[in-house]
């Protein structure tokens, strides 16, 4: 399988840092065909400028992660939850890469749109300092419900699945050691 993981903190040797590399380890050991994107380590302007009325010409960079979102047949993203989001830096990542003729088309008639990317699965591997629990019930799950919904799926991507690790500020050694390795795990089945 042909799998994408995109890196979405913006600080190298962080915990989401060694999530995406356990990812990316056991996806090659079962033999997928894996790109790693680091977008800390990326040149481009987060900031879409004029939105969609003005196109905005594509960094060498991005135009590199726009053809291989259109060559995976999987997509990863590992990303901490900050402020019931992603970081900005991700968030324009999506803006400047997930543009009409890549993610969707924008159509005169209903549908209105034409996802583009069908035929993909994705997971988002994300952190969170707060319980699970407490994420449902005082945010109604905003963070997971936008990336599955109004990003994932409505470029095409099904199914659209996520591994969550909350609690990450009492999470002990050994809970994060389990963590590293069941995302390992989950990167040997593409998954």
């Amino acid at each position: 399988m042909r799998i994408l993981v995109i890196d979405g903190h913006p600080d190298a040797g962080s915990y989401c840092d060694a999530l995406a590399r356990a990812y990316v380890e056991g996806a090659r050991t079962a033999g997928h065909e894996v790109e790693l994107l680091r977008l800390r380590e990326m040149n481009f302007d987060p900031i879409l400028h004029g939105g969609f009325t003005h196109p905005q010409p594509l960094e060498p960079a991005l135009t590199r992660a726009r053809d291989a979102v259109r060559w995976c047949e999987h997509m990863v993203i590992v990303t901490p939850c900050w402020w019931f989001s992603v970081p900005a830096l991700l968030k324009g990542f999506i803006d400047r890469v997930f543009v009409p003729g890549v993610g969707v088309d924008y159509l005169d008639r209903f549908p209105y749109i034409r996802k583009l990317l069908k035929g993909r699965s994705a997971r988002v591997v994300y952190t969170q300092n707060a319980p699970q629990w407490l994420a449902v019930l005082t945010r109604e799950d905003l963070f997971w419900r936008h990336l599955r919904r109004a990003v994932l799926g409505h470029c095409g991507f099904r199914p659209v699945r996520r591994t969550v690790l909350a609690g990450m500020q009492t999470a002990t050694a050994q809970q994060r050691a389990r963590w590293l390795e069941q995302v390992r795990l989950l990167g040997t089945g593409g998954r």
